[in-house]
């Protein structure tokens, strides 16, 4: 009886077993099939074709900003200051009154030595007209002409030191944030301000290794600030050189002169100066089609497979300049190949394409 019981248990948990596992089999094989009626994971893309171009190869460089005037002033004499003519930051005009120093006592000894010259040029004139009754020497004579000369040296001297006091923009242009007050006093050759013409032009230097192509007078660069959000270029030409090259870098150094009447451009300003190198031929793409990843860079290439349909396939590009709204491939590409633009960021090796031509395709067909 034992024995039947057991049977019994055990056949009726067998058959607990075999209804569980064909009904989770019926689960699993629904849920199969409901995955099968899924459409095919897809993406869609903009498309393009490689277009081969003559491109300027350049390479970037380093270079540095300067105005064709600048000047630092200081003062030749010391004194007090009596009047100043400037703000911090100013705009001053060509031989405006920046500063001016206190010369009382040079104008006091100037009227002094004006009174002496008057005096000399009287007894000169008196000694003269004896010397030509042959009532005194020559020596005389020359001794009242040599007080002439030098009372009139000694007031040209002074009308120097005056003048000099008085301290005068030398050429039009902007001042720096010096600050000065009435009665400070100022030794010699105090740097008083830095005046920067704002001239129509500005002038870049740069250096190119002796390895690169050298430029001529006369050729044609590009420049960009450095480290810009939005940067906006600008064209130069190569105006000078320097006739050797620096021996602990081994670089050629050129001066290129830059439009800059809208003054964007400034003094000691740090820019990129794009140096032509070469003419080539490379391919050109919309920079949106680009992708990257710790790889490298790649395009997406766009290829039909046995059902006409449209499968994505990347190409390991190398980059050169970017043009605009247009990226350089110098290699990877060799023309003509047509390839995902807007969207390819969506794309992986292999993955359903949907494109505006595959749509183009599919209502030429529907329509016959």
């Amino acid at each position: 009886m034992n024995i039947k019981r057991w049977l019994s248990a055990i056949i009726i948990i067998f058959v607990v077993i075999a209804g569980l596992g064909f009904v989770k089999f019926s689960q699993i094989q629904a849920m199969i099939a409901f995955a099968a009626s899924f459409p095919e994971p897809s993406a869609s893309v903009k498309s393009t074709y490689v277009q081969p171009i003559e491109h300027l190869k350049t390479t970037k460089v380093i270079g540095q900003l300067q105005a064709p005037r600048i000047i630092t002033l200081s003062n030749e004499y010391p004194g007090s200051i009596t009047q100043v003519g400037f703000k911090p930051g100013d705009m001053v005009s060509d031989d405006q009154v920046l500063l001016t120093l206190d010369t009382r006592l040079e104008n006091a000894n100037l009227s002094a030595a004006k009174a002496r010259l008057k005096l000399a040029k009287s007894t000169y004139k008196r000694v003269a007209k004896l010397l030509k009754q042959n009532r005194i020497s020559q020596d005389e004579v020359d001794r009242a002409q040599a007080d002439v000369s030098i009372a009139e040296a000694e007031i040209a001297n002074l009308t120097s030191i005056i003048d000099k006091k008085t301290i005068r923009a030398p050429f039009a242009g902007r001042v720096g944030l010096s600050q000065y007050q009435v009665g400070q006093l100022l030794d010699t050759n105090s740097q008083i301000t830095t005046l920067v013409g704002q001239d129509p032009s500005i002038w870049v230097d740069f250096a190119i290794p002796q390895t690169l192509p050298q430029l001529t007078i006369g050729s044609q660069i590009e420049i960009a600030v450095a480290h810009s959000h939005n940067p906006k270029r600008h064209t130069g030409i190569v105006i000078a050189k320097n006739p050797q090259i620096d021996v602990n870098s081994r670089q050629q150094t050129y001066r290129a002169e830059i439009n800059n009447q809208n003054f964007e451009l400034q003094h000691n300003q740090m820019v990129s100066v794009f140096v032509p190198l070469e003419q080539v031929t490379a391919m050109s793409v919309p920079t949106n089609a680009i992708t990257r990843n710790h790889f490298g860079h790649f395009v997406y290439q766009l290829k039909q497979d046995d059902q006409q349909n449209w499968r994505a396939t990347p190409i390991k590009v190398t980059l050169g300049d970017k043009v605009k709204d247009q990226q350089i491939i110098l290699s990877g590409l060799n023309g003509g190949e047509f390839i995902a633009s807007e969207g390819a960021f969506k794309l992986k090796e292999n993955l359903l394409v949907y494109t505006q031509q595959t749509a183009a395709l599919t209502n030429k067909a529907g329509g016959e």
